[in-house]
């Protein structure tokens, strides 16, 4: 595979840098999405865990002779846990999973599994794509300029940002990469984001977001899509801590390893 990274081990953080985990499954639009009864199988067999649900409306766009139509109202369903620490989004082509106060993988996935075996109920029988996304804001007080987070981000990631080449005047600097795996596309967004570009009073922070893509049409299969969601997060985690150096680990502070 072309991600070369060296097996680390999974950490779990005191400084928690994730500000979002969100998982997606799309199939084919589902016709009878807006009938009154249709969700029904699926609300009952999340009520317990995603007790609060609401309708909200999304946009859509269509493209007619090469040109897009008026846009259109296309209703969907977010289910929330109690806490609201989670929620679902089920539309008539998608569901997605997000939480932006995520702790562990191993009290994610049960939420997964919950919702994937739910799906069922709706009668999908195909994946068009399934998209496993980690979006890291790292911040350090010691670094609020490029050239300091040479200390905190492997020099191989951060690689001009934090050199002597570009000086201490960069303010923003985000690379977007795409790499090919067998089983996804990897999309990687990362990069110095100094306190010039975030909200007045923030902090400057190291950005790395990425996602892992599988968009090959697979029969709907819950067991093989959850045992790649564990592959996904396996590879997001190496990536992760491959990308920081032990000085930040000390910062984070490790509460809990993992092999």
């Amino acid at each position: 595979m072309p991600l070369r990274l060296e097996a680390q081990r999974r950490r779990v953080y005191e400084h928690n840098p994730l500000k979002l985990v969100v998982i997606q499954v799309r199939f084919p639009a589902a016709i009878r999405f807006e009938q009154p009864d249709f969700i029904g199988p699926f609300q009952e067999a999340v009520r317990d865990t995603f007790p609060r649900v609401r309708q909200e409306q999304q946009v859509t766009f269509a493209l007619t002779g090469g040109a897009p139509s008026p846009p259109a109202l296309s209703p969907s369903w977010r289910f929330h846990t109690p806490d609201g620490a989670a929620s679902a989004l089920l539309a008539r082509d998608s569901l997605s999973l997000e939480t932006n106060t995520y702790s562990k993988f191993e009290s994610f996935l049960p939420l997964v599994e919950l919702l994937l075996h739910a799906l069922t109920g709706l009668d999908v029988r195909f994946r068009e794509r399934l998209g496993l996304r980690y979006v890291n804001e790292i911040r350090h007080p010691e670094a609020q300029s490029a050239l300091a987070w040479a200390s905190f981000i492997n020099p191989a990631i951060l690689g001009t940002v934090g050199g002597e080449l570009l000086g201490d005047g960069v303010i923003h600097a985000l690379e977007n990469i795409r790499i090919r795996e067998d089983d996804a596309i990897v999309t990687i967004n990362h990069g110095f984001v100094g306190a010039d570009a975030v909200a007045p009073g923030g902090d400057a922070f190291y950005q790395l977001d990425v996602d892992f893509g599988d968009e090959r049409p697979v029969v709907f299969d819950v067991k093989a899509t959850i045992e790649q969601v564990k592959s996904f997060h396996g590879r997001i985690s190496n990536l992760f801590e491959t990308s920081i150096t032990d000085a930040m680990r000390d910062h984070l502070v490790v509460v809990e390893e993992m092999e």
